[in-house]
């Protein structure tokens, strides 16, 4: 488990992204913020707690300044199987309860070593354990997934990635879409950022990080990250670091 707390001072507009191995939980102190999820839109004000598991995908506008706190909690390897017609994602609105244990937990995460730190009660039903009987389209996009979570420092193109699962690569792409929320080749870039974000948390030196995540310069990686981020590595950097 990790926190940070994270300050957006000027607009900016995130684009369809996804977190693949972890659930984030966001808590919001000032500002506000769209957010958008399934082809619906929420506004987001403080007080509000959002829950958003692996495989959502969801977008974020900020028009002015937002400023929130995040929890992220690991799960490896998820592959979470939504019925396309619900949510995905879960926002508690202005909760005493629910902030007063999150503050709690924040807190928890920031001062010691989180290995040892259990998640609160009121948490852990959001936390999806459940097991899913994958139809024979599902376990090929697992398939791919896996893919690409062991080969994104590298160029994967759609070709590899409809080879590997036996499908045309229009097919493969229709697909992957409708069930992943973005295309293979956004959830590649997604991909490569979550990992460099993992990084710049415990490393320096933002040209090795970059090569090791599959871009091909500091300048092609601090691009890629801002549109993503919404901020340069060294802004990040120096936001989760002092956490």
């Amino acid at each position: 488990m990790e926190c940070a707390t994270i300050f957006y001072d000027k607009e900016h507009y995130f684009p369809m992204h996804l977190h693949p191995d972890r659930y984030t939980f966001s808590y919001i102190l000032n500002g506000s913020a769209n957010l958008i999820c399934n082809n619906s839109m929420f506004i987001l004000k403080p007080g509000d707690l959002v829950i958003i598991p692996p495989f959502v995908a969801h977008q974020t506008l900020i028009e002015h300044f937002f400023h929130y706190k995040v929890i992220r909690v690991p799960k490896l390897h998820s592959f979470v199987s939504l019925n396309r017609s619900q949510l995905g994602l879960t926002i508690i609105k202005d909760d005493s309860l629910y902030n007063f244990q999150y503050n709690q937990w924040f807190d928890l995460i920031r001062t010691n070593d989180n290995e040892k730190i259990k998640i609160p009660h009121v948490f852990e039903p959001f936390l999806n354990n459940q097991t899913f009987d994958l139809t024979k389209s599902k376990v090929l996009l697992k398939e791919a997934l896996i893919h690409l979570e062991n080969n994104f420092n590298r160029p994967i193109p759609v070709e590899e990635l409809s080879d590997l699962t036996h499908l045309s690569e229009s097919h493969f792409q229709r697909l992957f879409k409708a069930n992943i929320g973005i295309s293979p080749m956004r959830y590649l870039q997604n991909l490569r950022i979550e990992k460099a974000k993992e990084y710049i948390k415990v490393r320096n030196g933002f040209t090795d990080i970059a090569y090791d995540t599959g871009f091909f310069d500091q300048s092609h990686f601090n691009k890629y990250f801002k549109i993503n981020v919404g901020m340069i590595p060294k802004r990040y950097a120096d936001l989760v670091k002092n956490d």
